[in-house]
């Protein structure tokens, strides 16, 4: 699948979205809605950087800083919820989803030449 990296991340921003909905208060503060807002934009980073055999990491090193960007917003905020750890954990968990799934270009069909 051309686009599995991009699906583990958007995994990754779906449930963080959902942990903030279902535990603590259920309402979306300032620091969740930036950390859903960084992983949203790291499912477009995963999406947009190319899948290269000169870097073979470089989507698990987006979706690793936008785990890292997480916990500084955190760790920035006064004091860290639960739902907030939770999203912490999901986006190390979304990082390491990019990393399993294997580094495929996506493959053109060959052109035959007309008769």
């Amino acid at each position: 699948m051309t686009y599995a990296k991009f699906v583990a991340q958007i995994v990754a921003t779906v449930a963080s979205a959902a942990i903030v909905a279902l535990t603590g208060d259920g309402t979306f503060s300032d620091v969740e809605l930036i950390n859903i807002a960084n992983a949203g934009v790291a499912a477009f980073g995963v999406l947009y950087v190319g899948n290269a055999t000169t870097s073979p990491i470089a989507k698990t090193v987006v979706a690793a800083l936008s785990a890292v960007l997480t916990l500084l917003v955190n760790l920035v905020a006064d004091g860290v919820t639960l739902s907030e750890w939770l999203q912490l954990v999901v986006a190390a968990l979304g990082a390491l989803g990019v990393y399993a799934f294997a580094n495929r270009p996506a493959t053109t069909s060959p052109v035959t030449p007309s008769a």
